[in-house]
């Protein structure tokens, strides 16, 4: 591959791959089938009233959907096509970052290539998550930190913490860039090191201060969104159990892949191979597994929660296999082909090719033909309001309802609010008179049965699967 790929020649390569790569993967979610998931369809919801902060999530993952559909128009896929072009772009940001910590242009090739085929962005490249953006963040935001680093410029750690609090507005996981800082910082205290306390507090202080009109919004509401980060992280009843860490693991050589996965703990045995400089970008990558695998026995963690430590195996791992091209070459091809099949999946809309016994994408059919049936039933007259039972059939009807009068409802709740649909739309005294319940159990719970006169009006089977339907039950409700 040295021999093959002249230095001057690496970055137009990687430029022309990246381009044919984000253009299938954007080709994918253009004429794909499969419909949007309940998270896309809140994000989209969100997208229709923006702010500085949403119920669960930053705002920056709505302010992209509303731009995309400025652009393109409200399309399902206008809701994901910003994924695979930011997947992409965080693709040349690592060339640019693997430049900072060697000359060796192989290196800084393969640290982008396997940036493209990680499992995780293949998957991440159709489904719009608030990883896609944090993940260019935080890519930009480690490259902003070497280069001040490097350069010992005042302005240069104002801009980083700049960039940093930016990934902040993506995800609330950006906050492991200061503390990866910190770790430099606490772990070159004794030896003569660029880095000094007043670079660090520059940095934290343009962070903190580029974050506070989503601080504000916290405050103003309640710190809704910290109250569900500790209901995800489930810190009022803990498991303890290392089945949970064990299950994070070995759900990252799925995300990351297996040999490129092993790959990586290879090279950190073999630290002493790396460039000394190359030690700047592991504060950020080992506190992040280390923090999960805790959270992992503590209680549960998702494997996609470990996201922002993919920059830094990108990197690690390129220059490490850039020695090493047979076992990089095969390394490559296996994550390629996964890739490869995500894209087919995408396309085709089933994964009859993998022969399952559950489809994995049956949450994302069958909705449009759902509200197909409710416009029909809705068309009668007697109400406008459907109650829902859950959070995600709510999410995907206020999207494929959208061009109907119809108002969406969840039941109102006695405790805190559990999501944005209980928060915003919960059914009010007025409403709750005469509506639809839609339910996906044939029964109405007893706490109903004593108040309303029910009559059960219709049934909508729509086939999602083979050998699997949505079912869900029309109920009409009066008051007594």
């Amino acid at each position: 591959m040295k021999n093959l790929i002249h230095e001057k020649h690496s970055l137009k390569l990687l430029l022309i791959l990246c381009f044919f790569i984000v253009l299938l993967r954007c080709i994918a979610v253009i004429v794909t089938p499969l419909e949007l998931s309940a998270d896309e369809a809140q994000y989209w919801l969100w997208s229709k009233n923006l702010s500085w902060g949403y119920f669960s999530k930053p705002p920056l993952i709505a302010w992209l959907i509303s731009l995309s559909i400025y652009l393109f128009g409200d399309f399902e896929f206008a809701v994901r096509i910003f994924a695979p072009i930011l997947h992409g772009a965080t693709a040349i940001v690592l060339y640019f970052l693997a430049r900072e910590f060697t000359t060796n242009h192989i290196a800084q090739l393969l640290s982008s290539l396997i940036w493209l085929t990680l499992p995780i962005v293949g998957v991440g490249s159709f489904i719009m998550s608030t990883d896609t953006p944090l993940m260019l963040f935080f890519s930009i935001s480690i490259l902003m930190i070497v280069k001040a680093h490097k350069s010992e410029n005042k302005s240069s750690w104002l801009l980083a913490g700049i960039f940093s609090g930016l990934g902040l507005y993506a995800k609330y996981a950006a906050i492991y860039l200061p503390l990866g800082l910190i770790l430099i910082y606490a772990l070159s205290f004794y030896k003569k090191s660029k880095i000094n306390l007043l670079q660090v507090l520059l940095f934290l202080i343009s962070f903190i201060s580029i974050s506070i009109p989503n601080i504000l919004w916290n405050f103003y509401n309640n710190f809704y969104t910290v109250s569900h980060l500790s209901s995800n992280a489930v810190i009022d009843s803990p498991s303890y159990s290392f089945l949970g860490s064990i299950i994070f693991i070995t759900g990252q050589f799925i995300v990351v892949g297996p040999i490129l996965l092993s790959i990586f703990f290879i090279s950190l045995l073999n630290y002493k191979t790396q460039p000394k400089n190359i030690t700047l970008i592991l504060p950020f990558v080992l506190p992040v597994y280390f923090i999960m695998i805790f959270q992992g026995y503590f209680s549960e963690a998702n494997a996609n929660w470990a996201a922002t430590a993919l920059p830094g195996i990108s990197i690690i791992s390129g220059y490490y296999l850039s020695s090493r091209i047979k076992i990089a070459t095969i390394c490559l091809l296996t994550n390629a082909i996964i890739c490869i099949l995500i894209i087919v999946i995408s396309i085709t809309g089933n994964v009859s090719i993998l022969n399952l016994k559950s489809d994995p994408l049956r949450k994302l059919k069958g909705w449009q033909s759902l509200s197909n049936d409710i416009v029909e039933i809705v068309e009668k007259g007697k109400s406008k309001i459907i109650l829902v039972e859950r959070r995600g059939v709510a999410a995907e009807l206020f999207y494929y309802l959208r061009n109907h009068d119809i108002e969406i409802r969840v039941p109102q709740t006695s405790f805190s609010p559990a999501n944005h649909y209980e928060l915003k739309y919960s059914i009010s005294k007025n409403e709750s008179k005469k509506f639809y319940y839609l339910s996906e159990n044939n029964d109405i719970p007893e706490k109903i049965k004593n108040s309303y006169e029910i009559n059960k009006i219709a049934v909508s089977d729509n086939k999602i699967t083979k050998g699997k339907s949505r079912t869900l039950y029309f109920y009409y409700l009066e008051k007594i």
